[in-house]
């Protein structure tokens, strides 16, 4: 018997992976624009167990883009108010809130099951640019332990989305360049027509944010949700996988699934021109 609050998905899913999805542990790692959206996401959905991990709280900039971010939520916890949401849309949910993010200590830990929970079955890493050594750290844990992690990267009207198999090379190897800093264009291999050369050239020289609003959010929300339940329903081998990856932006009526090359030939950062799909 399906619950009324997910009965309109059947058809869509059927029961049996409904009841999969209600044993299922995601970890979503940074619940900001497309994080936070996922997670509401997930729990209409009908996955069972949450884990959220972001040690940061809301502020007027990120109103733009962040499901959770409203004049009344300014200056708390992005995992309390996401959390919250989570639970008034779903509220047998089994929820674990972590208001440090992912640091060198837990990262392992967060994998691991806690009390009611499960251990995790797939992470989506969507920790900001800035925090690379928590990207490294997370997506190592989850080589050692056998877990598929994937990354969905807003940009203006689009995003990229990227998963990593276990047997993946390492997340440092591919994406961060020596400096320690985000490889973003290798990583996020197209951009939008529209894109403001100025804005990239900073953002790519770490002097500014990926500019990006509501819709980029949505879609890397859109995209992750859809990949993991391709995992849940078809097994995690059946998620495009890296080097392959998946590329959209709806101004540009843009879809790309490629491949990436298998070996970074230049860690240098490249130019816009360069970035251009």
């Amino acid at each position: 018997m399906v619950e009324p609050r997910f009965e309109r998905n059947l058809g869509v899913i059927g029961p049996e992976v409904m009841e999969r999805l209600a044993r299922t542990h995601v970890l979503v790692a940074g619940v900001g624009g497309a994080g936070g959206q996922l997670a509401v996401d997930l729990a209409r959905l009908g996955v069972g167990c949450l884990t959220l991990a972001d040690f940061d709280t809301y502020e007027r900039h990120n109103m733009n883009r962040q499901v959770g971010c409203f004049e009344s939520t300014l200056g708390q916890s992005k995992v309390g108010v996401v959390g919250r949401m989570c639970l008034d849309i779903h509220p047998a949910l089994r929820l674990r809130g972590v208001t440090e993010g992912v640091t060198d200590a837990n990262a392992d830990r967060l994998l691991l099951g806690e009390g009611a929970l499960p251990p995790v079955d797939f992470v989506v890493e969507v920790i900001d640019i800035a925090g690379a050594r928590a990207k490294a750290m997370l997506h190592g844990a989850c080589r050692e332990r056998g877990v598929p992690v994937m990354t969905g990267l807003m940009l203006g009207f689009g995003a990229a989305l990227h998963v990593f198999q276990p047997d993946a090379p390492r997340y440092e190897d591919l994406y961060l360049q020596p400096d320690g800093r985000v490889d973003l264009p290798a990583i996020i291999p197209h951009l939008g027509s529209y894109m403001l050369p100025d804005y990239m050239e900073a953002c790519y020289a770490g002097r500014g944010h990926a500019p990006t609003c509501v819709v980029g959010a949505t879609t890397a929300a859109g995209m992750m949700a859809s990949e993991l339940m391709r995992g849940v329903m078809l097994g995690p081998r059946a998620m495009v996988s890296w080097p392959e990856y998946l590329y959209v932006d709806f101004f540009d009526h843009c879809y790309v699934r490629a491949s990436a090359p298998v070996a970074r030939a230049d860690p240098a950062p490249r130019s816009l021109s360069r970035a251009r799909g």
